[in-house]
């Protein structure tokens, strides 16, 4: 399959950046979990120095090849771009990727004097690697433990269409070369098993449980998740999906498994079932334009009560729901229609409503959601023992899991420092 994001050409790329207003304290910037300098990386696109511009990326931002490509930019630079005033926002995204994609790793990132110490991480995706990389920086020894290759979800999960596996393992295998002293291929579930072995620790395992319907015929076949669909997908492997395939959620997990399903097989039916409306969607509107595009239909408003099949799944029963008031998110609540069920007939249910954190770390002081709970430098109950990313989030971007490895990176250099600076 063919990338869907459109790269820039070098005239397309030079007319853009001419557009940018190299604001003063750019809110684009400050928009950025990672602060990437972005006026500045800009600037040397117009005098065509693409490989100083990765360097002013690649300082500041660990996984840049990634994030040019995933990065949901209308949430965070591009939604408070100046140029928006005027006529429309920079396209920050495809100027990032227009860099990373003509120009190589930098060797001229500053690497501190080595250190005898050694940090443990414990998982491999972006918060793990990005943290992994600043402390190697910072002359750390640093030993990664993770059981499936090193990049997490979009090395595992998103397909190749957005995310060509090349660019991933370029970025990853830079890192891991020049930054990571040892990767274990081993399971931790608590910080027992290695805090004797280790100066710190940092968690950073997102979220491995999925989170079901609670409805009767969740047992039967033809059920699945999302993520597993999308590892298969990612691997080209052919999905067990039929020929009418029902989505339910409406998060990106959701809207993407269904563009992935539809692509896989354009024969076939995806309708993605959501209890709320369009306006309520989670997912990134680029990602709910490609589905669109794509061919998947959308059922709103409607609510799973039950999948019904003898053996095998042959539709789920859902309720009407009409929207209400206005919750903590912004975003309108729902409720039932009373005597409103209706039957959708589907041969395969993909369940994209959400994952939580595996049953792991019991030693360390959670919230109600089970996520970890850490003070203002990632710190979680236990000294020493350092967590971010989804663990701690919840569900979240790329590029605040990498703002957490950098931020842990930091306060586990300052911990070991004894409380100053690096």
């Amino acid at each position: 399959m063919e990338e869907t994001d459109k790269a820039l050409n070098r005239a397309e790329a030079l007319l853009e950046a001419e557009r940018c207003l190299y604001c003063f304290d750019a809110p684009c910037e400050k928009a950025c979990p990672a602060n990437v300098p972005i006026p500045e990386f800009i600037h040397s696109i117009m005098t065509n120095n693409l490989q100083g511009a990765r360097e002013i990326i690649e300082i500041v931002h660990p996984l840049i090849e990634t994030c040019g490509k995933l990065c949901p930019e209308e949430s965070f630079c591009q939604s408070v771009c100046v140029r928006a005033k005027i006529d429309s926002s920079i396209k920050i995204r495809e100027l990032h990727r227009y860099v990373t994609d003509n120009t190589d790793p930098s060797k001229n990132l500053n690497i501190s004097s080595k250190r005898k110490v050694k940090i443990a991480i414990i998982g491999g995706g972006p918060a793990g690697i990005s943290c992994a990389r600043e402390l190697g920086r910072f002359g750390f020894e640093t030993v990664i433990f993770e059981k499936k290759e090193l990049g997490g979800v979009p090395m595992q999960q998103v397909s190749i269409s957005r995310f060509p596996e090349n660019a991933g393992k370029k970025e990853i295998r830079f890192i891991h070369d020049n930054f990571v002293t040892e990767v274990r291929d081993k399971k931790i579930i608590s910080v027992k098993e290695i805090d004797d072995q280790f100066d710190a620790i940092f968690i950073a395992t997102g979220l491995q449980g999925e989170i079901d319907l609670g409805i009767k015929g969740m047992n039967l076949k033809g059920v699945y998740f999302a993520t597993e669909l999308l590892k298969l997908t990612r691997a080209f492997i052919k999905t067990p999906v039929g020929k009418r395939a029902g989505v339910i959620g409406g998060g990106n997990v959701a809207v993407e498994v269904a563009t992935v399903l539809k692509q896989e097989n354009n024969e076939r039916d995806v309708e993605l079932i959501y209890r709320r409306g369009l306006k309520e969607l989670k997912a990134f509107k680029d990602e709910i334009d490609e589905a669109v595009n794509a061919g998947v239909t959308m059922q709103f408003l409607a609510i799973p009560v039950e999948i019904r099949g003898k053996n095998s799944v042959e539709g789920i029963v859902v309720k009407r729901a009409r929207l209400s008031k206005i919750d903590a998110s912004g975003r309108r609540t729902f409720e039932e229609i009373p005597n409103s069920e209706f039957f959708i007939p589907l041969d395969t249910i993909i369940i994209a409503i959400g994952q939580k954190p595996a049953d792991q770390f019991v030693e360390l002081e959670k919230n109600g959601k089970g996520l970890i709970k850490v003070d203002d430098d990632l710190m979680t109950s236990v000294k020493g023992v350092f967590a971010g990313g989804d663990i701690v989030r919840g569900a979240s971007t790329i590029v605040e899991s990498v703002a957490d490895g950098k931020k842990a990176a930091l306060s586990i250099a300052n911990y070991l420092n004894g409380g100053r600076n690096v």
